[in-house]
């Protein structure tokens, strides 16, 4: 992965965390409508029949089956059916941490995206309405696992990488600074001299830089020379010496990072990828110097 947007909107979306409050469905008559609602929640509507009219800060929309509308917190909604037949909506109301929302506000959702999969979208609600009244101890999980891939569909018909690529005040103090960092993982890398490339204090740069990636500026490098040296104990022969040096580190401390990472030793991990690519299993003996 090179250094781009990507890089920040992946890491900040794999930190997303997000509470399910409540998942059903609800068949509204003719002439029903709710004034100005505040709600203090996210909320994503799917609607499965008929016609209705959405408003969110003023702004008018007609929800149609196949369309998956997402309604921010703090906004004022306003909901109404339109015609004269009944209208069924799917809803899922939920919430996410403080760091999460200013995240979501900074890339713009769009308020629908369009569902080509119509039976896949029904299947996903059927399952967290389910699974929200099960009496497990996995029940929040279950939640949560269906709920993100709810939000990924979303996000993913969003195009929101294409849309924060255009924002000037992304590009102009981040991508000069992954690429500082890509270009410089054989070596040591410094807090100040990563804030001298965005112009601004090695303290707020720490504080600034985990807003926008999600993580401080220490475990980015950290994760980018363990990509590093995955990538080529994959496509290269280079021995564990050469590729330590490469992401500049010692031998020995790349191996025990590697391993505290990826639960393998990088001669463990390159036989196992080897043997993995063109469909091909894993037949090679482990020995014991690959635990060690």
């Amino acid at each position: 992965m090179k250094p781009t947007i990507e890089s920040i909107l992946q890491n900040q979306l794999n930190k997303i965390q997000a509470e399910v409050i409540m998942t059903a469905y609800s068949e509204n008559l003719p002439g029903w409508k709710v004034q100005k609602t505040e709600p203090d929640f996210y909320r994503f509507c799917y609607p499965d029949k008929g016609r209705s009219w959405l408003e969110i800060d003023d702004e008018r929309y007609i929800l149609e089956p196949g369309t998956l509308y997402f309604l921010p917190a703090g906004t004022v909604q306003s909901f109404g059916t339109e015609g004269d037949e009944p209208h069924g909506c799917y809803w899922c109301h939920f919430r996410l941490e403080l760091g999460d929302i200013e995240f979501i506000n900074s890339i713009h959702l769009p308020p629908f995206v369009y569902v080509r999969d119509r039976q896949m979208m029904n299947d996903l609600f059927a399952k967290m309405y389910t699974f929200q009244y099960h009496p497990t101890i996995t029940r929040e999980l279950r939640l949560k696992a269906i709920f993100l891939e709810m939000f990924s569909f979303y996000l993913d018909e969003s195009q929101i990488q294409t849309q924060t690529l255009q924002d000037p005040s992304f590009e102009v103090k981040w991508n000069e600074v992954l690429a500082y960092i890509e270009a410089n993982l054989h070596v040591n890398i410094q807090i100040e001299d990563l804030a001298k490339v965005a112009f601004l204090h090695p303290n707020y740069f720490i504080t600034s830089f985990k807003n926008f990636m999600g993580c401080s500026p220490i475990q980015y490098v950290t994760n980018r020379r363990i990509e590093l040296a995955k990538q080529l104990l994959m496509e290269t022969d280079f021995p564990v010496a050469t590729i330590a040096k490469k992401v500049g580190m010692q031998n020995h401390y790349l191996s025990r990072l590697f391993k505290r990472y990826m639960g393998l030793t990088p001669i463990h991990y390159r036989r196992i990828v080897k043997h993995s690519i063109g469909n091909r299993l894993e037949t090679a003996v482990t020995s014991e110097e690959d635990y060690s």
